[in-house]
Parts: C-alpha cells; structure tokens; sequence
C-alpha cells in the first residue's frame, strides 16, 4: 500500500526542480519534477520524496483533517499498549 501525505509548499527552487514543504512544522525537501503549476502556499501531495500532486485547499484542508484523526487513534492505541506492558 502506498500512501501520499499532504504537505504545503514553502520554498521552490525551480532551477533545481526541488521545493521545500511543511508537513506540519516539520520541513522536507521535495523533488517537483512530476507536478506542473505550482507555487509557494499550494498544497501538494507527497510521495516517497516526490510531489506528485497539486491539490486545492478545501481537499488539503479534509487530507490534513483525516491524518490528525488517524494519528489521535493510533496515539490512543499506543497509550492503550503502553498501559497493558506496564501491568
């Protein structure tokens, strides 16, 4: 399974076709060679080192919502495992 996660560009470097983007506070380099139109604030989805699409901000704003979902879980189940080991 692959999954592409979505992050926002802060940086690009078109001589060099690479950007920056933020992964919620956390900075990435990217490579743009398989996106077109892009620029600095666009949302992109992430994969294996390459932005591989430009999404809008309303399907950035539902991607991002989803992830903290999924993250909230797996913390909760993380807690849930760390309880259980500690008995």
């Amino acid at each position: 399974m692959c999954i592409a996660a979505p992050a926002q560009i802060v940086e690009i470097r078109e001589e060099e076709k690479i950007g920056f983007v933020d992964f919620g506070g956390v900075k990435q380099q990217v490579k743009l060679d398989l996106v077109d139109e892009i620029e600095e604030g666009k949302y992109v989805l992430v994969h294996a080192g390459y932005a591989i699409e430009v999404i809008d901000d309303q399907a950035a704003k539902e991607s991002l919502e989803a992830w903290d979902e999924l993250l909230d879980i797996l913390d909760e189940e993380d807690k849930e495992f760390q309880a259980a080991a500690d008995k």
